[in-house]
Order: C-alpha cells, then sequence, then structure tokens
C-alpha cells in the first residue's frame, strides 16, 4: 500500500528530470509549498501526457461507486487495475505520474527500551515504526498514477487519483505488502504515453518498475503518524 508520500522539490526539477520540452503549470504556485508527508485528501502535483502540472485529489470514487456508497480508494492494483470496474477505463485513458521524492513505509518492531525477555503487555513492547524510502542516487522518482480529471474541469466530489503500487520486491522494508510503481525518467515517459499499445503497457509495468537495490531507507519519527505534521525533519533519520 502505499498511503503518504514526500514531494518537497521546486516542480521545474520533476520536468527537467522527466525530460519535458514545454510543461506547463496549471497551479498556483504562490499557494505551493512542499510536502514532507502528503497524505490521502491532500493534493499532490500530478503530470499529464500533455505535459502540464496540476495539483489533484488523492482520492477516487466513481459515481456509480458513490450511489452505493461505497468507499473511496487510494490506491490500485497493477495486478488487477485493468480489469476492475474502478480502474479499468483509467487504466487505458486515465494515466499520469506523481513525481515524489520517497514514500513511507510501516512496520512492527519491538519498541525502544523493550526487553525481550518482558512479557508483561505485548502490545506495549511493540510499535509501529515508519521509514522513509528513497532513492540511493536521491533522484526524484515517479509513480504510476491514474487520474479521473480531464482538461481544466472543476474537482467535484470523487474525482482524483490514485498510486498505482505492486508487489514488493524482496529487499524493501516490508516483502509482504505492496509498494509504489516508481519508474525512472524513460519508463516514466512511457507510461505517459495514450498509443502505448497494451501488451507494452503490461510489460513495462511489470519490467520496468525500480528495483529494491536502487533504494535505501531510515528509520524517522513517529511524528509521521500525524498527517497533519509536513516539516523537513520528518524525513531524517532517527539517531
Amino acid at each position: 500500500m502505499c498511503g503518504r508520500i514526500s514531494q518537497y522539490r521546486d516542480p521545474h526539477l520533476y520536468t527537467q528530470q522527466l525530460g519535458l520540452a514545454d510543461p506547463l503549470m496549471l497551479f498556483d504556485a504562490a499557494d505551493r509549498r512542499p510536502g514532507y508527508n502528503l497524505a490521502p485528501g491532500t493534493h499532490p502535483l500530478a503530470i499529464y501526457p500533455d505535459q502540464t502540472l496540476r495539483a489533484i485529489h488523492w482520492g477516487y470514487c466513481p459515481d456509480w461507486a458513490r450511489e452505493q456508497h461505497l468507499p473511496a480508494t487510494i490506491n490500485a492494483r497493477a495486478e488487477t487495475a485493468p480489469h476492475t470496474r474502478y480502474f479499468k477505463d483509467l487504466w487505458k485513458t486515465g494515466r499520469v505520474l506523481v513525481p515524489a521524492d520517497g514514500w513511507f513505509e510501516w512496520r512492527m518492531e519491538a519498541a525502544p527500551g523493550a526487553s525481550s525477555g518482558d512479557h508483561t503487555g505485548e502490545a506495549d513492547a511493540t510499535v509501529r515504526q515508519p521509514y522513509f524510502v528513497h532513492l540511493k542516487s536521491d533522484a526524484p522518482m515517479y509513480l504510476a498514477a491514474l487520474s479521473s480529471v480531464r482538461g481544466t474541469e472543476p474537482q467535484t466530489d470523487g474525482m482524483g487519483l490514485v498510486i498505482v503500487t505492486a508487489t514488493a520486491d524482496a529487499g524493501l522494508v516490508d516483502v509482504h505488502g505492496q509498494r509504489p510503481l516508481a519508474f525512472a525518467p524513460e519508463a516514466a515517459r512511457r507510461w505517459l504515453d495514450p498509443a502505448l499499445p497494451v501488451d507494452e503497457l503490461g510489460q513495462l509495468v511489470h519490467g520496468a518498475c525500480l528495483p529494491a537495490a536502487r533504494f535505501r531507507w531510515h528509520r524517522v519519527s513517529l511524528e509521521v503518524d500525524r498527517t497533519l505534521n509536513d516539516e523537513p525533519g520528518l524525513i531524517e533519520a532517527l539517531v
């Protein structure tokens, strides 16, 4: 699952790294601030095939699902999204990129100061420890995403984006969960191509995700858990 990302660099750096020739920023730069702890419900920047950047609500619920009082979703699994009612149309026509400087993962660990022989309270002996995952090169990455927002139409209830996830490969923080489908620039540009044949899209999804060996991660403050917290110290390694 991908439920928290960082997107704190100058937006122009993301477009330069991606090799866009003529990007257009369709958001109010004066209202934009670095995002170190972006959660669902916020508005991360998304890059569209027409080289525009827009601030899009993270979360999506199509009209038919809202009528049935089904929940909004924040992720789409690469293995099933092309075939599910929620995402199959977006998979064909709604592919976008979410540039990111890293994302957060959590895993259960022994609480600081807990003794392995202390069985007085198992719940108190463990903590859900957050980690910040980023590229060893410290370059930005590009997360595959799907968006129901088109053109400059207003974003109404239910409209937004989801980040595509894939099964986590061995060597990452949590090998049992899902991780973002993260691309380097060349693969990211192919993901954006609306003319990409379906078979090549499948090959891209299953073969071009940045491997675990390209990443490093470190423990960060439990303050990340509070979505209202958003400051540079949240991605710094615990000493």
